[in-house]
């Protein structure tokens, strides 16, 4: 049994038929059908067979199916081991909304005779499965502590809400901005599901007249902003140092409060462990948070 015969397996359960693995796996379906034999042999059983178009899994095949799956992740994880073992490697994620001179800074202080992979997840619950997973080995996610005892979750800062605007707009000359200093204008904003919109459409509850425009992502929303085509909520840490210029940040009582703790999550017992805890070390003692909020 080796790790060909496992993938092909897991392929053909997956897509239920013998060519369409064969193309997954680039390879003939001649190939395909060989391994599939081999494995079979080796188990003293038969693991698909035909119903109308497709393959399905015998009971024995719908055993092994788990057991499948186990096995190629033991035999991932042990080449990964091994290659890290020559040069180690840390797969880093970051959840959205962090600009990215805050990244770039963070990685800095994080590089140390190592190799970064980085990825900025689509959420921080994405990236909270992805390190359950092992697909990443260290995570910068928001208001999200993990109880599985194989992660290690460690509270980083607050990152506090700011309204943020454009140059121009008629707000910039207030000193402080109440949620009645709001009435009429256009804010820009994700999706009403998004976690941490509800909670800041909680706060917005009786405005009057507060337009919307809904974007997908923090770029977008920032890109409006600056073009003074609406206001906008962000974490202070969202906004870049060289967007300063033209975005206003203001601190709004009733929007600060609302928790926005950034936690670094990591594998424990992983090969990179001692790595990624002095990273993470080093990015406490770098102090790398610095305010940016015009009150």
């Amino acid at each position: 049994m080796d790790k060909m015969q496992i993938e092909t397996f897991l392929k053909i359960v997956k897509s239920k038929s013998f060519s369409k693995a064969a193309d997954e796996l680039k390879i003939t379906q001649p190939t395909v059908t060989a391994r599939i034999k081999n494995l079979e042999n080796e188990l003293n059983c038969k693991l698909f067979k035909k119903e109308g178009k497709d393959m399905v899994v015998t009971k024995e095949g719908d055993l092994f199916i788990e057991y499948a799956s186990k096995i190629l992740h033991y035999m991932n994880q042990s080449i990964n081991v091994i290659d890290q073992s020559k040069t180690p490697i840390i797969h880093v994620g970051f959840c959205p909304g962090l600009a990215s001179s805050f990244m770039i800074e963070t990685i800095g202080t994080l590089k140390n005779d190592l190799t970064l992979s980085i990825t900025e997840g689509e959420d921080s619950d994405v990236l909270m499965a992805q390190v359950k997973r092992g697909e990443l080995d260290l995570i910068f996610v928001r208001n999200l502590v993990s109880t599985d005892p194989e992660l290690v979750s460690e509270l980083l800062f607050e990152d506090k809400f700011v309204l943020i605007m454009g140059t121009e707009h008629r707000l910039v000359e207030k000193e402080s901005v109440t949620l009645d200093d709001l009435m009429y204008e256009t804010l820009i904003c994700y999706s009403p599901t998004h976690p941490v919109w509800q909670k800041i459409d909680q706060k917005l509850k009786g405005i009057t007249d507060l337009h919307r425009i809904q974007v997908k992502n923090n770029d977008t929303l920032k890109t409006f902003v600056k073009n003074n085509w609406g206001i906008s909520f962000s974490p202070s840490l969202g906004i870049d140092e060289n967007e300063m210029n033209k975005i206003i940040s203001k601190e709004m009582r009733e929007i600060s409060d609302i928790p926005n703790e950034v936690y670094v999550v990591y594998r424990k017992n992983a090969p990179t462990e001692k790595y990624i805890k002095k990273m993470v070390y080093s990015f406490i003692n770098h102090g790398i948070v610095k305010s940016k909020i015009t009150v």
